[in-house]
């Protein structure tokens, strides 16, 4: 029955059985009636509190995804094997039944409609290989879909679909139909609660889709079948309580006439991924986004002979400079890399969203365009708390052509007071850094206010021995100065006793976060 369960006694294992224990053969069936009405103890396995054991299941299965419903529901079948008891709790547990692919067998898929109960559905619609019998059983709880995928569905499928009404439907995913069927996708029926929407190669009738409630939309790899953005922008006109909208790769053909800027109060992110530029500016130029939506921006830079670089980052620049005004007296971070030319812009106020920028572009672009960033933070009046500037992967010094980048930055950001640095893996790097910041010019150097240096995720400890080395020519030649330091603070990977000790001599504040001292 598979109720039983045990482990044989061999080499070293015990055997152990939540049925009762079986007489020996030869035993006396007065023994046996004894040993029957004797009180049994019950085994550990059946005295799991109720509500633990309903947490590990739930967690076990919450964890399953679209692809993995199949076999989730081997392990509560697993589960159901192990004693009575636990079988018996997996049935009275509706929420456990509620996710449903045609993938199941249709017994398996008449079942959970039964044991799920009244409970949201979670339904998966995959493929061709299903019978109708089973779509129809789905069909007829159409009333308790709150989650529906969609993946490589065939025309009959999605017509079926388009005609229905989802009344408690929340979240929707339509993917790869684009090349398995030729007509087009429309919801035409009623989906008053519907907040996520996620499609990914389909073709969709966009003027259809009225997403009055919706939360968050997710387009990908939608290519020649994207709308035009005067009809995109309609939609979200029409989705006054978006939260996030991420779009990548996404062919939205540009527009020549001019748009009216639509409001999204309520947006909290905006991730606009390989558009094409003239789209990505077009869009940010016709939303009105809030000063606290953070802003995620992938885009290749045109060639620099077309078009300057200051007037194909404009839209991106004014954002900087909003968000720089609105940080003004508190504290801000401004982070450019090298690895691709990556910039971001984040600070403590509840107004200010995260801005990140990620682009592709030329070598001789790199230090162009994180200039720029530098300079439209600083932009305004002298900001009493002037930002962080967090500078990532400098594995690569040919990118910041010697850490040039430094002296560029300090005439937009000369009143700099902490730095970070973060990754610094190289050897000849950390020399060129430190020379840059310290030694460059003893008696004026680049940023005058700088009073912390904070070294972050670095594996390689040149950077302790260029400090060793400073400290050791400072004794040897009294006129070397102090460096203009209070704070160095050591974030993740680890340092040798006697390194820390030396540094301790170097800094009146030193500060381990997360770093194993060896």
């Amino acid at each position: 029955t598979g109720e039983r369960l045990s482990a044989e006694h061999q080499e070293g294992k015990t055997r152990v059985s939540c049925d009762p224990p079986q007489p020996l053969a030869g035993e006396e069936e007065g023994t046996t009636n004894a040993t029957h009405t004797q009180p049994q103890l019950p085994h550990p396995i059946e005295t799991i509190p109720l509500e633990l054991f309903q947490a590990i299941v739930w967690e076990i299965w919450s964890q399953s995804s679209w692809v993995l419903i199949s076999a989730g529901y081997y392990v509560i079948t697993r589960l159901r094997l192990v004693c009575r008891r636990w079988a018996q709790v997996l049935e009275g547990m509706p929420e456990l039944w509620a996710k449903i692919s045609l993938k199941m067998d249709e017994r398996l898929i008449g079942l959970a409609l039964s044991r799920s109960m009244h409970s949201p559905l979670f339904i998966d619609l995959t493929g061709y290989q299903f019978s109708s019998s089973a779509l129809e059983k789905l069909l007829q709880h159409i009333y308790r879909w709150k989650y529906l995928a969609i993946y490589d569905v065939g025309d009959g499928v999605v017509q079926q679909l388009a005609a229905q009404s989802f009344p408690i439907l929340q979240e929707l995913t339509l993917f790869n139909t684009l090349f398995m069927n030729r007509s087009n996708i429309s919801f035409s029926g009623s989906a008053p609660m519907l907040r996520t929407v996620r499609i990914r190669r389909c073709r969709i009738q966009w003027s259809a889709l009225i997403l009055s409630n919706l939360r968050e939309l997710v387009l990908t790899e939608v290519g020649r079948e994207a709308p035009d953005i005067d009809t995109f922008l309609k939609l979200l006109s029409n989705s006054p309580k978006l939260t996030r909208l991420h779009l990548r790769n996404t062919g939205l053909t540009h527009s020549s006439s001019p748009q009216n800027r639509v409001p999204l109060m309520f947006l909290q992110k905006l991730e606009l991924d390989s558009l094409g530029q003239d789209i990505l500016m077009q869009l940010l130029e016709s939303i009105a986004i809030p000063t606290s939506t953070t802003c995620r921006f992938f885009f290749a830079l045109k060639d620099r002979g077309e078009t300057p670089i200051y007037e194909q980052l404009e839209p991106i620049g004014q954002r900087l400079r909003t968000l720089a005004e609105i940080s003004r007296g508190t504290r801000s971070i401004l982070t450019l890399g090298s690895r691709l030319v990556r910039a971001s812009y984040e600070g403590d106020s509840d107004l200010h969203g995260t801005l990140i920028i990620t682009l592709q572009g030329s070598d001789e672009s790199n230090l162009e365009v994180l200039e720029y960033f530098a300079s439209q933070v600083s932009q305004g009046e002298p900001n009493t708390f002037p930002p962080v500037l967090r500078i990532v992967d400098p594995i690569h010094p040919a990118s910041f052509k010697k850490w040039g980048l430094l002296l560029r930055l300090r005439d937009h950001l000369p009143n700099t007071e902490e730095i970070q640095i973060e990754h610094i893996d190289a050897a000849h790097s950390t020399e060129l850094a430190f020379n840059t910041l310290f030694l460059s010019n003893p008696s004026s150097p680049p940023f005058s206010r700088l009073n912390t240096l904070v070294i972050r995720d670095s594996t390689d400890r040149a950077w302790a021995e260029w400090l060793q080395r400073w400290q050791e020519r400072r004794f040897k030649r009294g006129s070397v100065k102090p460096l203009p330091l209070t704070t160095l603070k050591l974030e993740g990977g680890n340092i040798s006793h006697e390194i820390l000790e030396g540094l301790k001599t170097l800094f009146p504040n030193v500060v381990l976060c997360d770093v194993e001292v060896e």
